[in-house]
């Protein structure tokens, strides 16, 4: 889990590579830093996210939700990462999603109706609200 206030080393410490494919730092953590509790290789561009409390969507509880502008080089690789976490905030699972939309995600947010509202960054870029659908039957 973030620790509010912690230092966390970015730039200083990373595992990730840039876009063409050399490592950000050297070493991917330090005594001084907070170790990366999640990582992406190849990197997503990690933007904008939000843990989910809300009620809407009861499956969802314990997961980060975070937009990306990309996969590694990939053009038009944007997408919504769901990040699950245990009891232990232990990452358990990730599901990629809005990958279909071919559009860098911005930003997403829990808004107070316990919804997910996702920006896209494009000259087309739109506001999305993400509900719940109908059961399966």
């Amino acid at each position: 889990m973030l620790k509010p206030g912690a230092n966390y080393g970015w730039p200083y410490v990373s595992n990730g590579r840039n876009y063409m494919g050399p490592k950000i730092s050297d070493s991917p953590w330090r005594q001084d830093f907070e170790p990366a509790t999640v990582v992406w290789v190849p990197s997503i561009a990690v933007t904008g996210g939000t843990f989910y409390t809300g009620d809407r969507f009861p499956g969802w509880q314990r997961s980060f939700f975070v937009g990306g502008l990309r996969e590694g080089e990939t053009p038009r690789t944007g997408q919504m990462q769901r990040v699950e976490f245990n009891e232990k905030w232990e990452e358990i699972r990730r599901e990629p999603m809005l990958r279909e939309l071919h559009q860098r995600i911005r930003d997403v947010r829990q808004g107070p109706d316990g919804l997910l509202y996702v920006v896209t960054g494009e000259d087309q870029g739109a506001l999305l609200r993400i509900e719940p659908g109908e059961p399966v039957q």
